[in-house]
């Protein structure tokens, strides 16, 4: 039949309905009697009902190009320099605003290092330039990396022993 429930309290077995209450913050099971002599004591409060929702799953929001198709342009340094410029920052205050070092974006106005294609992103959305595009392929590339075509047989070479 059902499942067999003791009271929390005083042990003895439930019979009927179990009552559900707040006891000193902890939700306890108890039976008719205890539950009676506690909400008349002031110990114990009526349990609150839990409802069960759905957990709601939040949808990401797709890019336009995933992020594996995109590449910086050549000519990047040059393309940040004249945006910063046209804006009228410095360089500080552009590194302040891209929340990375001053060191670094001069390096990056410079082409001494590549920017992630995270901050490219964030660069291209403060100064309003375009300094992403898409990979090309060519015809006989595949759009998968070509390290995925490549077989053991193509990498191991094997050395016969002459008898």
């Amino acid at each position: 039949m059902g499942e067999e429930l003791y009271c929390e309290m005083c042990g003895t077995l439930i019979r009927g309905k179990p009552f559900k209450a707040l006891v000193d913050g902890a939700e306890m099971i108890l039976c008719a009697t205890c539950y009676n002599k506690l909400m008349k004591s002031g110990r114990a409060l009526p349990a609150p009902e839990r409802k069960i929702e759905p957990k709601k799953v939040e949808k990401v929001k797709k890019t336009s190009k995933p992020i594996d198709q995109l590449e910086i342009i050549e000519g990047f340094g040059e393309e940040i320099r004249k945006g910063r410029e046209a804006k009228g920052w410095t360089q500080a205050v552009l590194a302040q605003k891209l929340r990375i070092s001053e060191a670094m974006l001069k390096k990056i106005e410079s082409e001494k290092i590549k920017p992630s294609l995270d901050l490219a992103k964030r660069i291209e959305q403060i100064l309003k330039i375009k300094i992403l595009q898409p990979v090309e392929f060519d015809e006989g590339e595949e759009k998968g990396s070509s390290i995925d075509n490549v077989t053991f047989g193509d990498v191991v070479f094997v050395r016969r022993d002459e008898d």
